[in-house]
């Protein structure tokens, strides 16, 4: 019986940096993909990006997320121990978010819309709370 190695065909963690810091995110467990999905169509349905209102199914599986964050999964925790500011961890939330859900190029899209160049000229996120 032979072995197969799938480290080449796994998902990549996707790298996010903050000055000197690097933060390595895995990709989201099974049930944390189902949290995610639903995060990312109540930040679309938010941000104005798809019609609501947010279908019972997913709202169903965003009460279960509680105070867990399916996109960043325990870098989260490692952000709030270095320190980053709380503006600045909903940004990576909402790239993580989406970089999950649809990809690196969508989630750079939007983070151009929300925090690029011409988003706010007070430089504060256009992002909706959730």
């Amino acid at each position: 019986m032979s072995a197969v190695d799938f480290a080449a065909w796994a998902t990549p963690n996707l790298i996010l940096t903050l000055g000197p810091k690097r933060y390595a995110v895995k990709p989201p467990s099974v049930e944390a993909s189902a949290q995610l999905l639903a995060v990312a169509v109540r930040a679309e349905i938010n941000l104005g990006l798809v019609p609501g209102p947010m279908p019972d199914a997913l709202q169903e599986i965003l009460d279960t997320v509680g105070a867990s964050e399916p996109a960043l999964g325990p870098v989260y925790d490692q952000m709030v121990a270095d320190g980053v500011d709380p503006e600045t961890l909903d940004r990576f939330s909402y790239y993580a978010t989406f970089y999950w859900a649809k990809g690196a190029e969508y989630a750079g899209r939007i983070a151009e819309l929300l925090w690029g160049q011409g988003s706010n000229q007070e430089g504060e996120s256009a992002a909706p709370k959730d």
